[in-house]
């Protein structure tokens, strides 16, 4: 068979079902692959909306999205996108192209000759190799990073031998122990970090839930991890960091041992004003977490070394709102409570994370550590098709500022070619962060290019029975919300 042919066999076998792709020469005999294997290849309209969706796939299925392009501009489109998924520990591969090996490094037509691979983890398929798909596959997965794969084209329409012995690196369980007794800390806290996701399933994140419930010691959670146990519980003092809730920054400052769990503790979450003592405070447990049962050990570990304490009495929040965020707040109150909220970057996130209150994992989906603008459309198709492909029943509901959805709305034409039922909303304040003035085109009149249905809205009351309408079709809806420049809170902890 076809090296190319391989691949797609390859994917095939991993449970791949989508792939987000756009053509080219060099990538000719995997793409023709992909259109004729049961893989839906999803045609989008620009290589970085094709990552962003391989993004949005990867973080609501937690497993591989997988995106191709072709050599040259196609694999450096990607660029924005791959650093956005780095950031936030998505496991992507990109499967990019290049020109045949006799011309590299021969400033060939889209050579690329830097040595792009550098920029995050690459394979050069230098030769046809079963086993350079294998490791790659296997790193994108357990690593949580976005793996590249870089294949000339020559080597795509070899034919090959599979033997199907592939060398596969299979992780023993590590055993989780917490050497030093903590039964005399008076305020202990778990700070829980995506990483707790490990590599489960989607079926399985709804369960942690439950296990870490049992668990009698206050825990704050990092953004990504919103949801992982619902925010209404007694022991979940919320959100920490510099956007966090006043009780769960509180509790930071002033406990005395904290245990963090799937968590690189950036400064979002420890902000440098309070870094330094913080992290004198923590003990991290950097394990693997392959299935359930590894969570039940960490939960065991915690039960038999610190002592139970009773549930934090939460502070009171109360923010100031104004017309957007009072939009906002319109928009969350009336949207099911389980919906998956995909936000873009700009005020709207800020106010999105503030009023949002999240009872399942992935309730907020949002670029945390790049804050990349256009980020919000494309990932929503991603999220939208993961939820096709794994059967989860839950809305989804894209929102941008005026600024971040023009830097792909060219996505409209995905996301309407195929069908795909997502609320989209644009908070149109004609600024940019506040201070930029922004003059924006039509909206609705883009939407009607598109072949999108559409609506204009400026008064709040108008908001709810849109949403309602939206509720009973089956196909993507844009509302476009005109409100008033608000100024962010200032953040809790600086």
């Amino acid at each position: 068979m076809k090296f190319s042919d391989y691949i797609v066999d390859f994917l095939l076998d991993r449970g791949i079902k989508t792939v987000f792709s756009y053509p080219g020469e060099q990538i000719i005999d995997i793409y023709k692959g992909l259109e004729d294997s049961s893989i839906r290849n999803i045609l989008v309209r620009h290589e970085q909306g094709a990552v962003h969706m391989a993004d949005g796939y990867a973080r609501i299925t937690n497993y591989v999205g997988v995106c191709l392009v072709t050599a040259g501009p196609g694999a450096t489109n990607l660029t924005t996108g791959i650093f956005t998924a780095y950031k936030d520990s998505s496991s992507i591969l990109a499967i990019t192209g290049r020109c045949k090996r006799k011309y590299i490094n021969k400033n060939y037509f889209q050579e690329i000759t830097i040595d792009f691979l550098n920029i995050y983890r690459g394979y050069f398929v230098d030769k046809p190799d079963p086993n350079i798909i294998v490791r790659a596959f296997n790193e994108c997965l357990n690593s949580k990073k976005p793996v590249s794969l870089n294949i000339p084209k020559d080597i795509g329409s070899m034919e090959i031998i599979v033997d199907n012995n592939y060398n596969e690196n299979n992780n023993l369980k590590e055993k989780i122990k917490i050497i030093e007794d903590n039964r005399d800390v008076k305020k202990p806290l778990i700070l829980i970090g995506q990483g707790i996701y490990g590599t489960l399933k989607y079926r399985d994140l709804m369960k942690i839930n439950k296990i870490l419930k049992k668990l009698n010691i206050p825990l704050v959670t990092t953004f990504p991890a919103r949801g992982v146990v619902e925010e209404t519980h007694n022991y979940n003092l919320g959100l920490v960091g510099r956007r966090g809730t006043p009780t769960a920054n509180r509790y930071l400052l002033e406990s005395n041992k904290i245990i963090s769990i799937g968590t690189s503790l950036s400064y979002n979450t420890i902000p440098e004003g309070i870094r330094e003592n913080t992290l004198k405070k923590i003990t991290p447990l950097n394990v693997r977490i392959n299935s359930l049962d590894d969570i039940k050990c960490i939960v065991e570990e915690i039960e038999k070394t610190f002592p139970e304490v009773e549930s934090p009495e939460k502070d009171t929040f109360i923010l100031d709102l104004g017309d957007y965020s009072s939009k906002v707040l319109e928009i969350l109150k009336n949207i099911p409570e389980d919906s998956i909220v995909v936000t873009d970057a700009g005020n709207h996130t800020v106010f999105v994370s503030l009023l949002r209150m999240c009872k399942l994992p992935r309730s907020i989906i949002s670029s945390h550590g790049m804050g990349t603008m256009g980020f919000g459309l494309p990932a929503s198709i991603g999220v939208k098709l993961g939820c096709i492909d794994y059967n989860i029943q839950r809305e989804v509901i894209s929102i941008s500022g005026d600024g971040g959805f023009q830097m792909n709305l060219q996505e409209l034409s995905t996301l309407e070619e195929n069908n795909l039922k997502i609320l989209l909303i644009v908070m149109k304040n004609n600024k940019l962060n506040s201070f930029c003035r922004l003059k924006n085109p039509d909206f609705n009149k883009i939407a009607d290019g598109y072949g999108i249905d559409n609506i204009y809205i400026e008064d709040i009351d108008d908001i709810k029975p849109n949403i309602r309408y939206y509720l009973r079709k089956n196909k993507p809806y844009l509302m476009v919300v005109e409100c008033e420049d608000e100024k962010l809170p200032e953040p809790f902890l600086q």
